[in-house]
């Protein structure tokens, strides 16, 4: 008998998987993905780091659906957890350009 769908990890996987769209969305339209001449001495090397941690916090989001197990729900949850600190330091750098910005007037 099949166990009943629970809140918290539908709200779990929908943070997860529509941030992690969104992240990607602007590495790729921000032309971190498509530029060939990245190096990883790169300062910009958070990209990479996103680059590489959003993939597999989407697979945490598949193996909690396939096996709803006890262990996968907490690496959910931890996932969870670290997907929102992504976006609050995505949210504090934009608050920052916004409020540091000046235009310049010739």
């Amino acid at each position: 008998m099949a166990r009943p769908l629970r809140f918290k990890p539908i709200l779990y996987s929908v943070v997860i998987a529509v941030a992690g769209l969104d992240i990607y969305w602007h590495l790729y339209t921000g032309g971190w993905l498509t530029n060939p001449y990245y190096r990883l001495n790169d300062p910009d090397i958070v990209n990479l780091v996103l680059a590489v941690l959003e993939p597999i916090l989407f697979l945490v989001v598949v193996a909690y659906w396939l096996t709803t197990s006890a262990l996968f729900q907490r690496i959910l949850f931890w996932s969870f957890i670290l997907q929102l600190l992504i976006c609050i330091g995505f949210g504090l750098v934009i608050l920052l350009f916004v409020l540091t910005w000046h235009a310049r007037l010739m």
